[in-house]
Order: structure tokens, then C-alpha cells, then sequence
């Protein structure tokens, strides 16, 4: 009886370490802007965003994705002066969450465009997933 009662105790202190809280809205970073946003089907989807070099300068990028899972496969930046960066992610997103900071070769750029692979990985009751893409100046 003993060791039951220790095992409930145990269960019940570690029910509580694991109770669902409502998750903080997501605070973006000082100096963010919209540069683009794609719908994204449920198979594997190849998307580019058009930012333009007259938009000014950026030192990173993240995005924010709603309404669905995805997994982002990889990421292409073009630059201004036509250099390529890309960058292998194959990372999952859960609706609502929003990706980490992805430092830009070289510092402050201007990008011409960013081209990514990725796709929903939700039900598809809750529908396509929504990505915006951020730069960061």
C-alpha cells in the first residue's frame, strides 16, 4: 500500500510538470519586416519570393508559419550582386511557431530573392499551411 501510494504521488507531481500552458504569442525581433508569404500544398511545394534589391538591407531572416505543420527543406537566398546561399534546414514547424534567426552570409545584404523547398506535414482538416518570410535590417 505503501508503494502505491508513493507511485501515485510520483504520477501526480509529474502530471504537473507536463500541464499544456497556453503558449506566449511570438515576440518578433526590433527592425522586422514582411519581405513575402506563400500558401503551401501537401506535397513537396518549390516557392520564391521576389524582394528586390531596392528594399534595402537585411542582416537575417525568419519565418512564421500558420494555419498547418510544414518541414522546411532548404532555403536559397540570391543576393543583390547575384551570389547564392543556400542553406540545408529539413526542419518541422509546428502552426504558430516561427523558425530561428538565419544570419545572412557577410552581414548587412540586399537580396534579391529567397527560394525554399518545403511542405505541410499537418492534417488536412486543419488546412494549408501559411509561411511569411521576415528579413531582419
Amino acid at each position: 500500500m505503501k508503494k502505491l501510494l508513493v507511485l501515485a504521488a510520483f504520477a501526480m507531481s509529474l502530471s504537473a510538470c507536463f500541464t499544456l500552458t497556453p503558449r506566449p504569442p511570438l515576440t518578433p525581433p526590433a527592425n522586422s519586416v514582411a519581405l513575402g508569404e506563400r500558401t503551401v500544398d501537401f506535397r513537396a511545394d518549390h516557392d520564391e519570393i521576389n524582394v528586390g534589391i531596392a528594399d534595402g538591407l537585411f542582416r537575417s531572416l525568419y519565418f512564421v508559419v500558420e494555419k498547418n505543420d510544414i518541414e522546411l527543406l532548404n532555403l536559397t537566398i540570391v543576393y543583390g550582386n547575384g551570389e547564392r546561399e543556400k542553406i540545408d534546414m529539413r526542419l518541422m514547424f509546428n502552426e504558430g511557431s516561427r523558425s530561428r534567426i538565419v544570419d545572412l552570409q557577410g552581414g548587412k545584404r540586399r537580396i534579391q530573392s529567397i527560394q525554399f523547398n518545403y511542405r505541410t506535414v499537418g492534417t488536412w482538416q486543419d488546412g494549408k499551411a501559411h509561411v511569411i518570410v521576415y528579413g531582419v535590417r
